[in-house]
C-alpha cells in the first residue's frame, strides 16, 4: 500500500515543477473544452456518436461507450485542473491517446494527439504536486 501511495502522491526530483502545472492544467482545460459540445448534446437529447468508439467497438454500443467516455474525459479534466488523482488521470489519458493516436497514425495522419500522449506520459511518469490538491495530500501524509 505504501508504494501505491508513494507513486500518486511522491514529488518529482526537480525543480521543473512549474512547467509540470502547466502542462497538466493545459491538459485539463483542452479535456474539458472538447468534451463541451459532447454534453450539450445530451443535454438536447441527441448525445454524438464517436465513429473511432464505432469502430472499435461496434455501432450497437457506440452512444452508451461514447457518453461513457466523455463522463472519463470530464472527469480527467477536472482532475487536471484540481490537481486531484493527476497520474490517475494521466493513465487514462494515455490509454485514450494511444488508441486514437496509433488509429490515426495507421491512417497515415499525424496529428496533436501524439503530442497529447506525450503529455499523458509525463503527466503519468512525474505528477504535478504545485498548486494542487496532491501535493496537500503528499504534505499531509509526510
Amino acid at each position: 500500500m505504501v508504494k501505491v501511495t508513494t507513486f500518486l502522491f511522491g514529488q518529482p526530483k526537480s525543480c521543473a515543477e512549474y512547467a509540470l502545472v502547466a502542462l497538466r492544467l493545459t491538459m485539463g482545460g483542452l479535456w474539458l473544452n472538447g468534451v463541451i459540445p459532447r454534453w450539450a448534446t445530451v443535454a438536447a437529447g441527441k448525445p454524438l456518436s464517436n465513429p473511432l468508439v464505432g469502430v472499435l467497438f461496434g455501432a450497437s454500443n457506440n452512444p452508451t461507450l461514447t457518453l461513457f467516455f466523455t463522463i472519463l474525459e470530464t472527469l480527467g479534466g477536472i482532475a487536471y485542473v484540481l490537481g486531484l488523482l493527476t497520474r490517475l488521470a494521466a493513465v487514462w489519458g494515455v490509454i485514450e491517446f494511444v488508441v486514437i493516436g496509433g488509429y490515426r497514425l495507421l491512417g497515415g495522419a499525424y496529428d496533436s494527439n501524439l503530442v497529447f500522449l506525450a503529455v499523458q506520459i509525463v503527466l503519468l511518469l512525474y505528477g504535478s504536486f504545485r498548486l494542487s490538491l496532491d501535493g496537500v495530500i503528499a504534505k499531509k501524509s509526510n
